[in-house]
């Protein structure tokens, strides 16, 4: 059966930002849409204003030329449209000669009234405020009468139908803008729950293969300690029935020490393959940081310091916590030499208590930061590479979190395991 390969996380950075790419170019364009159709109708509305204006105007110059007796009742019919608020026709001088308020007939325009393109040979429009409030659209128009007078016919039309084209354009911002809320809430969902379901995957496949290597690793260490109880009794009978001078005791001093480091190997193999059962209970983790000091680093030349806050509890199993922290010292130590400083200290951090230990050794090559917590990878001689893994086991199989990093400044890396607090911490 073919393994199903976990997803990386350059595949879930590449994941967000295509997504967010879609969602910003999907912005970009409902935005362009929306400013372009709500410019398209404004223009709209402008045209509609002038074009009725000019259809009136038209009819009216028509009418005049016409002429007759009836022309100006003509004239007032034409006018007479709804969407007309007044319109007059007036003289050079400003003399009104007509207009929809009869009694206007016969007055002067005022120069406020007649506005700055009064006079003017070309056809020209502008929106005024009325004096009730309203907008309105002002429209000038040349009458050219049939005997080469001139005349100037003043149309102000009521812009509402106009003004509701360009209003429900100006609602299509606010559907935009809830489509976008609406795009990017389904977009952020997908990602945390494509995120969150490719993560719940990558965890549950690392436990497949874990438990897999339990299985593989426990029926090895079997075999492997079996062969090795027969190896070592054997040199043991004989080293027993060999005089101290004879040379051959040197040599079964050393198969006796490799049997012993192979024990210890098979140790840690069932220790990381079994199924681990936790007895979780409230403890300050403190008095097992000096335990594990004092059983890793009691003949190491360097310097070990504690630092510690009041109220430190959390919720653990002893013993296993304990092997976590002997296992993070004698690493630390390892990558320090001989000499050297180890900095550990227990704190608060938020709903965690977090325990540090800062060495000054030369910290993580950035390729390793990967494997680091995979089983039998190791950057040691002679390690196994199951000191980490056991860790990261036991640490989350206690609803803990674990994770190795370089220092900030200097030299060095920091181990970092949280543990859930518990009681008055």
């Amino acid at each position: 059966m073919e393994k199903e390969t976990p997803p990386r996380p350059y595949f879930l950075t590449v994941l967000r930002i295509s997504l967010a790419l879609f969602l910003t170019l999907s912005s970009v364009a409902i935005l362009y849409t929306t400013a372009r159709n709500y410019q398209s109708a404004q223009s709209l509305a402008e045209q509609s204003l002038e074009s009725t204006a000019l259809a009136l105007s038209s009819s009216a110059e028509s009418a005049l030329r016409r002429g007759g007796s009836g022309a100006n009742a003509e004239v007032r019919e034409i006018l007479s449209d709804r969407v007309v608020a007044y319109a007059l026709i007036a003289d050079e001088g400003g003399g009104i000669l007509f207009h929809t308020n009869p009694r206007r007939v016969g007055s002067i325009l005022s120069e406020e009234e007649k506005g700055p393109l009064w006079g003017s040979q070309k056809t020209s429009g502008r929106r005024i405020i009325l004096g009730t409030g309203l907008c309105a659209y002002e429209f000038s128009y040349p009458l050219h009468r049939a005997d080469g007078v001139t005349e100037w016919l003043r149309l102000v039309l009521h812009t509402t139908p106009a003004d509701r084209i360009v209003s429900d354009a100006r609602r299509m911002w606010w559907v935009g803008t809830g489509v976008l809320v609406l795009l990017w809430t389904v977009g952020i969902l997908f990602e945390r729950v494509l995120t969150r379901s490719l993560r719940l995957r990558s965890e549950l496949e690392e436990k497949r293969q874990l438990a897999l290597i339990g299985q593989m690793t426990a029926v090895l260490a079997h075999e492997i300690r079996n062969a090795l109880g027969s190896i070592k009794g054997y040199a043991q009978w004989v080293d027993e029935k060999l005089e101290s001078p004879d040379p051959r005791k040197a040599g079964l001093a050393a198969v006796l020490q490799g049997t012993e480091r192979i024990e210890s190997l098979v140790q840690e193999l069932l220790l990381f393959s079994r199924d681990e059962t936790f007895k979780l209970e409230c403890l300050d983790p403190v008095p097992l940081l000096h335990e594990s000091v004092q059983s890793a680093a009691s003949s190491w030349l360097g310097k070990v310091e504690l630092e510690k806050e009041p109220g430190t509890l959390v919720k653990a199993d002893g013993e296993k916590l304990r092997r976590v922290f002997v296992n993070g010292i004698q690493n630390a130590i390892q990558a320090m030499g001989e000499e050297g400083t180890l900095r550990v200290s227990v704190g608060r951090d938020g709903r965690w208590i977090q325990v540090l230990m800062e060495d000054t050794g030369p910290g993580i090559p950035d390729g390793e930061f990967p494997r680091l917590f995979t089983p039998f990878h190791t950057t040691k001689t002679d390690g196994t590479g199951l000191g980490l893994a056991y860790s990261k086991k036991v640490v989350e199989g206690m609803g803990g979190r674990i994770s190795l990093r370089n220092r900030d400044q200097e030299r060095g890396a920091v181990l970092s395991i949280q543990l859930p607090r518990t009681g008055d911490s």
